[in-house]
């Protein structure tokens, strides 16, 4: 199993932060996005993403190529993300 990655950012504007989520989707980078505004109401948008060790520097490098102008903050993922979510007690 590949180990997997949490890559967090910010970038401003919403049309940004789409895009980016399409090129990197697209591409293949991430298995997952999270996109949210970052407080509500302003311009800046958060960007939390899952990808693969092997992926990370290719992630890392769209971000900065699409205007990702936070700091990218990078961590192994702890937990078992193909275990049940605690509240789930049985297969779907």
């Amino acid at each position: 199993m590949a180990e997997f990655i949490e890559v967090r950012t910010t970038i401003e504007g919403h049309e940004r932060a789409a895009a980016l989520a399409d090129g990197i989707l697209r591409a293949g980078l991430a298995t997952s996005i999270d996109i949210d505004e970052a407080p509500p109401g302003e311009s800046t948008w958060r960007l939390t993403l899952i990808t693969t060790r092997r992926h990370a520097p290719a992630l890392e490098r769209e971000i900065r190529v699409v205007g990702g102008h936070g700091p990218i903050v990078a961590h192994p993922v702890a937990h078992d993300v193909d275990g049940y979510p605690d509240w789930l007690t049985g297969p779907p």
